[in-house]
């Protein structure tokens, strides 16, 4: 696992020994960032389940102006902040349940919000609807939900629901899909 472009780019990561975290597959987060790459710089954004850092560290290498990251797991805490010490940079990192966060920036507006919660789980819905809600994505701002392709969005959210964002695509990587939002 490595940073794809800007500023790190080229700098391997360090990954879990274990396999119960799943990082954004290289590839994966090449699609995302050669689709969002126009909306990255001088951006203000949040990694709700940061898992290894690599997303919140490819936003930063690619001129996000603030990238908060969060995640409930110590083991992932303790990764992010040895990736981000590999950039001899410091994350804006913090411990704690999605729903949390959400409340805890609830006053804040992202231009681009990231999702990969644990697959099994229905983390992903909640979160999009707590974002609907708390209206925190800004206008054309962009919300990235990466879940596994045996999952359907239409089975997971009530799309005509949301009343703050938009689902515009979906993209398929293997095992992996990833929907694209914006605020509205």
């Amino acid at each position: 696992m490595r940073i794809i472009a800007g500023k790190f780019r080229g700098l391997k990561l360090l990954e879990f020994d274990y396999s119960n975290i799943r990082p954004t597959l290289d590839r994966a987060r090449e699609g995302i960032f050669n689709k969002i790459q126009f909306v990255v710089p001088n951006s203000n954004c949040l990694d709700l389940f940061g898992g290894t850092g690599a997303v919140s560290l490819e936003l930063v290498s690619r001129g996000a102006k603030s990238v908060i990251t969060c995640d409930i797991s110590q083991d992932s805490c303790d990764l992010i902040k040895k990736n981000f010490a590999l950039a001899k940079i410091k994350p804006d990192l913090y411990k704690m349940d999605y729903l949390l966060a959400l409340d805890k920036f609830q006053s804040q507006k992202f231009d681009i919000i990231f999702l990969d919660p644990p697959f099994v789980t229905d983390f992903g819905a909640k979160a999009i609807l707590k974002i609907d809600e708390l209206k925190i994505l800004e206008k054309d701002g962009v919300l990235i939900f990466e879940h596994s392709s045996e999952q359907k969005i239409d089975d997971l959210i009530d799309l005509v629901s949301l009343k703050h964002l938009k689902m515009v695509d979906t993209k398929k990587y293997g095992y992996i899909s990833v929907d694209y939002f914006v605020g509205v």
